[in-house]
């Protein structure tokens, strides 16, 4: 079988750290064939690093003279529609970085013209490739920890990354910061609560650059069976992200810095339990870490980005199922499009008190 063809637009920071090696690695697959970006710097400096010959400015210049098998969207999410759309059309399969969309209107275009032309279409959730996060799902699938009755998502980001940036295009998404970071704390919440059906948000800023609405967050969500809470801070030093799911039969906590997971059942709080529990814990850590080294080790993906990209390659050499369905995607922005709503009502309801 021939190689896929592909050519990733949008050539900024997630390109260059995480698509375009992301590819490479897949060599003996796919030919990354193109490189596409509005500005030719940026296009040419990443063609430079990565030795790819062919870079256009425009993606309709581009799918006119390439005949290309996947296209890689990498852009700020007010482009995916139209950069999808127009190459679903030319009969490209498509991935995107995440988030889907800046509206569920937006997410149904792109599902009904994939559906129409009989392609992929898929959206990175990197961090639920993550092997720990993956699992996570496999215990909670096969009653390791009884009914999940409850989870907690934290995200921290280093305010270096985004926050302080004046100029970030994530800064003009709806509602801010939270436009960048919530997605990922929203699909690693539907892995376990499938639906949403309320949001609250407790929002403010601690920051003082005023170019930033708010940079730290308190979401709660609310499904049918269960209920998720979600911290989200742009205003440390340091990065951070965890996952606690709280079954009835017992604990799963994930740290994905680490790349660790830990299963917990703590009975009544005496001596003995609580020198058997560290024992467990420490035990469960040590295997964590040798099975982390094997990996590296042995060259096998340990970053969510690598192994969707996998995923996503085999499901169009192979016509198997892709690794988040549209479907899924178009949830996340649904839910994000209430904790946008709430995000924009409570900064109303201050500027109003303010007038007052």
């Amino acid at each position: 079988m021939s190689k896929l063809k592909v050519a990733v637009v949008g050539c900024g920071f997630i390109a260059q750290k995480r698509h375009i090696p992301g590819f490479l690695r897949l060599k003996k697959d796919v030919t990354l064939t193109a490189l596409c970006d509005l500005n030719p710097q940026l296009a040419k400096e990443a063609s430079e690093k990565f030795g790819i010959k062919k870079t256009y400015t425009s993606i309709s210049e581009m799918l006119s003279k390439e005949d290309l098998d996947i296209i890689d969207i990498c852009t700020p999410p007010g482009a995916h529609v139209s950069v999808a759309v127009e190459s679903i059309e030319h009969g490209c399969n498509v991935m995107m970085e995440k988030p889907m969309a800046l509206s569920v209107s937006d997410c149904d275009k792109m599902i009904d013209c994939a559906r129409k032309y009989n392609v992929k279409l898929s959206v990175v959730h990197n961090q639920k490739f993550y092997p720990p996060f993956i699992k996570a799902e496999g215990l909670v699938k096969s009653g390791a920890i009884g009914r999940v009755m409850g989870m907690r998502v934290l995200s921290l980001t280093n305010k270096n990354e985004y926050a302080s940036i004046k100029d970030h295009w994530i800064h003009k998404l709806p509602g801010g910061i939270i436009g960048e970071t919530g997605p990922h704390t929203v699909y690693m919440t539907l892995a376990f609560m499938n639906s949403i059906d309320n949001v609250s948000v407790f929002a403010r800023k601690t920051l003082d650059f005023p170019w930033i609405l708010y940079d730290d967050y308190r979401i709660e969500l609310e499904g049918p069976f269960m209920n998720a809470s979600i911290y989200v801070s742009h205003a440390g030093d340091y990065t951070s992200s965890e996952v606690d799911l709280f079954g009835s039969e017992g604990v799963i906590t994930i740290s994905l810095e680490s790349m660790l997971l830990t299963r917990s059942k703590l009975g009544e709080l005496n001596a003995t339990s609580a020198a058997l529990y560290s024992l467990s814990t420490a035990s469960q850590i040590i295997k964590g870490v040798a099975s982390n080294v094997s990996r590296v080790a042995f060259r096998k993906p340990m970053l969510g980005h690598d192994i969707m990209i996998e995923k996503f390659v085999d499901s169009v050499a192979n016509n198997k199922p892709v690794p988040v369905t549209p479907e899924e995607s178009r949830e996340t922005i649904r839910t994000m499009d209430m904790i946008v709503k709430k995000v924009q009502q409570q900064s109303k309801n201050e500027n109003l008190k303010t007038v007052v």
